[in-house]
């Protein structure tokens, strides 16, 4: 709760803006504007953020009695508000009540054997899609969260410098949500088409809200049913929501749409056990299978479950080609 706190006071802005190499404890709350009654919280939640394991902000003290003073840290630069991979949305996702509040039940839902919802749909009573197409204000907090977070791969799939798009006429965003990466693609490769698939509730409206390049096209469907054509087919933290009947499903549709060199998968690979992937990677992945598995019936998996997947929905190869933080860039071949 300490991040949250930080995302929304801007505690990393107030620290960037009074330049380097650091802010001391009494410049933050005087442009924090914290009270006099709660600068000894402030204090105590600034030591919880600079502590070794959180390891947001770094503390120096020039001489012993001198005022701490912080500066910033690879993971709090992540948080400044104008940073170009900013990463707020992600943890203000996890922090949000209906995602958070599942949490307090896991231990009986984990017992009860006949009770097919997920443990986000017995504290909500919707399921997590239901809830993102509600009207109230949760659920618009919510669901805008979540298509920022999803737009994370930007910077790394939207440039012109991108090798994923080269010599690709046109491409599907499939469960696309508002358009944020298809948009970036299509304004870096505006000689290509660009179609952003979800469901019609979704993208209602969105051609005609302006702001969004010429060659984008938003189209409201089902991707368990058909996808449109195109030369490639773009799913980003997609099959990891779904279990593997359903994965194979979105799959073939998938197939069946490209007339190109195949689908391009942004998802997690898990890492095994002994793996050279570093162990914050592999604590991130196991955090995400968990939550997976209690808040949507999904899962993370690793590359022999990708491959059987890949395999069943009838594709004759894959590469994995690279890797963003603890998720993996694959390629698909039909």
């Amino acid at each position: 709760m300490s991040i949250k706190c930080a995302i929304h006071l801007r505690i990393p802005d107030a620290v960037h803006q009074h330049g380097e190499p650091a802010a001391s404890l009494s410049q933050l709350i005087s442009a924090l504007r914290i009270p006099p009654s709660k600068t000894h919280a402030f204090r105590c939640m600034m030591r919880v953020l600079s502590t070794r394991s959180t390891g947001f902000f770094s503390v120096q003290q020039e001489e012993e009695g001198e005022e701490l003073c912080y500066s910033l840290t690879p993971a709090s630069r992540l948080l400044l508000r104008h940073a170009p991979l900013n990463q707020a949305s992600l943890p203000l996702l996890h922090f949000h009540p209906a995602v958070r509040d599942y949490c307090s039940v896991l231990d009986t839902w984990l017992l009860e054997e006949n009770d097919k919802r997920t443990a986000f749909e017995v504290v909500n009573g919707a399921s997590f899609w239901d809830y993102l197409a509600g009207s109230s204000g949760p659920a618009r907090e919510l669901k805008g969260l979540f298509y920022d977070a999803m737009a994370l791969v930007v910077p790394t799939v939207g440039g012109r410098e991108s090798l994923l798009f080269r010599g690709v006429r046109s491409f599907v965003d499939v469960a696309g949500g508002t358009g944020i990466v298809a948009a970036a693609v299509a304004g870096a490769f505006p000689e290509m088409k660009c179609v952003v698939l979800d469901l019609p509730h979704v993208v209602e409206g969105l051609p005609a809200a302006g702001g969004h390049p010429g060659n984008l096209e938003f189209v409201g469907g089902d991707m368990f049913r058909s996808v449109p054509s195109a030369d490639a087919v773009l799913l980003k933290s997609i099959l990891h929501n779904w279990d593997d009947e359903s994965c194979v499903k979105i799959l073939k549709c998938c197939k069946a749409a490209v007339s190109g060199d195949g689908d391009e998968v942004i998802d997690m690979v898990m890492s095994e056990v002994g793996s050279d992937d570093d162990d914050l990677s592999r604590e991130i992945q196991l955090c995400f299978d968990l939550m997976m598995a209690t808040l949507l019936n999904g899962k993370e998996r690793n590359e022999m479950e990708w491959k059987g997947l890949f395999e069943e929905a009838g594709f004759s190869n894959y590469k994995i080609v690279g890797k963003i933080g603890p998720r993996s860039i694959i390629e698909v071949y039909p």
